[in-house]
């Protein structure tokens, strides 16, 4: 484990365990597998309700019966040769060398995968606990909902937000674990609008933002842990909302999401301690709550579109 919530494996590693369908290194409801392969690749980031790990696999082939435990969603990117089936409900679907895949269990779901030929890949396993889904829609009181079981997912704005996941994953959070939570919220909010069955229906969110007092309440306690890697969980209870409504409201009440506030908040210090030849780039990247300064340089050039040490220099002169 590299830092809170980010677990690394980075050599090469053969794979003796039960991914869901082809890349869930690791399953936690495997009942039965045969799998094997070689994984060049496995990231983790968690959160509290939920969790995303990206894999880079060289290899697989083998069949596994597994039970989906919490809602899961995978994708994947085919870049080399997939030839696999999954049998669920007395149903079966095809992956044959497709570009891309994606699917979605609810908990429960047994399924049986059977991978004949797999190589070159990235899959995306993404986990999300009830309550965190319950939190991300906003739900208030006591809810009936599930999710209905769906193969061969092709909503846009839902591979958006798994390409943006991946990368986070596969990069080890170098933006915290709040954007990668940010973006996981999204995707719950955008799978319980699309593939629930909700009793009483989804509310919607409230117009006009946050009230004043809570705005500012959230934006001191984010102030508060400016060089801790906080989560939007965290950010929301302190404000006492669910985490989709108070993402939403935040937008609504500055014009950009929690994550981007945070990110140029930390700019402007960075900045700052920047004056301070004293500081090296990567003491300020300690300072500010980046894993590394390649994390700093990254959220640094987005904000200014310049280099910490450009904008050292441009200020020194």
């Amino acid at each position: 484990m590299s830092r809170d919530g980010v677990f690394v494996r980075s050599a090469p590693t053969v794979l003796r365990a039960s991914p869901a369908m082809i890349g869930h290194h690791g399953h936690r409801g495997t009942i039965h597998s045969t799998l094997d392969g070689m994984v060049n690749q496995s990231r983790q980031v968690a959160w509290a309700g939920g969790s995303a790990t990206a894999h880079e696999i060289q290899s697989l082939v083998g069949e596994a019966d597994v039970m989906a435990r919490a809602v899961e969603l995978h994708f994947s990117w085919n870049s080399g040769c997939i030839n696999a089936e999954a049998r669920s409900g007395g149903k079966i679907w095809y992956d044959e060398n497709r570009p891309s895949y994606a699917y979605i269990l609810p908990p429960g779901t047994l399924v049986a995968f059977r991978v004949k030929e797999a190589r070159e890949f990235r899959n995306l396993s993404v986990e999300l606990e009830r309550d965190f889904l319950l939190g991300a829609a906003g739900f208030e009181g006591p809810v009936n909902f599930g999710i209905s079981e769906t193969w061969d997912y092709r909503d846009t704005l839902s591979w958006q937000l798994a390409r943006v996941i991946y990368d986070e994953c596969s990069n080890g959070a170098p933006q915290g674990i709040l954007y990668t939570e940010t973006a996981a919220t999204l995707l719950a909010m955008h799978l319980i609008r699309n593939l629930s069955t909700v009793t009483p229906p989804l509310k919607e969110i409230r117009r006009g933002g946050l009230p004043p007092s809570r705005l500012r309440r959230a934006c001191d306690y984010m102030m508060s842990g400016l060089g801790e890697d906080i989560s939007l969980q965290e950010v929301a209870a302190s404000v006492e909302l669910s985490t989709g409504h108070f993402s939403t409201a935040f937008k609504q009440s500055l014009g950009i999401t929690p994550h981007a506030w945070v990110r140029r908040q930390r700019i402007d210090r960075a900045k700052a301690l920047l004056h301070d030849a004293n500081l090296n780039l990567t003491q300020i990247a300690i300072i500010l709550g980046y894993a590394n300064q390649s994390s700093l340089g990254v959220a640094f050039k987005r904000e200014t579109s310049a280099t910490p040490t450009q904008w050292r220099i441009r200020k020194m002169v």
